[in-house]
């Protein structure tokens, strides 16, 4: 039985959609909206990182969210949570079980 409150962060996942400037070059023209949807947050504790010889660069935020039956996530996708946009770094579907998806991204320095 899944606890249905820990999905307690609002998160929206879309895509970039790119385009071509007069000089040819690619230029982001749009994002478009995939899925709206709750979370669970963790983020990697300092102690892990030091713990494992990593950066603090390399720091990585989990969001565990109900596997979207309908929709497929993919790792050119884009996660927007608390004013910060991550990347998509890796996808589980958590025991191959459909009802939760594991997504490990690292936030996007501009």
């Amino acid at each position: 039985m899944i606890n249905a409150g820990k999905y307690n962060k609002k998160i929206i996942i879309f895509n970039y959609i790119y385009g071509k400037d007069n000089e040819g070059f690619k230029v982001l023209k749009n994002k478009e909206k995939v899925l709206t949807t709750y979370a669970e947050v963790k983020t990697t504790k300092g102690y892990t990182l030091i713990k494992n010889g990593s950066d603090f660069e390399k720091a990585y935020t989990n969001f565990t969210i109900r596997y979207p039956n309908n929709i497929a996530i993919d790792r050119t996708m884009i996660i927007e949570f608390n004013n910060k946009e991550y990347t998509i770094e890796y996808l589980n579907n958590v025991n191959e079980a459909n009802i939760e998806l594991e997504i490990q991204a690292k936030v996007v320095e501009k």
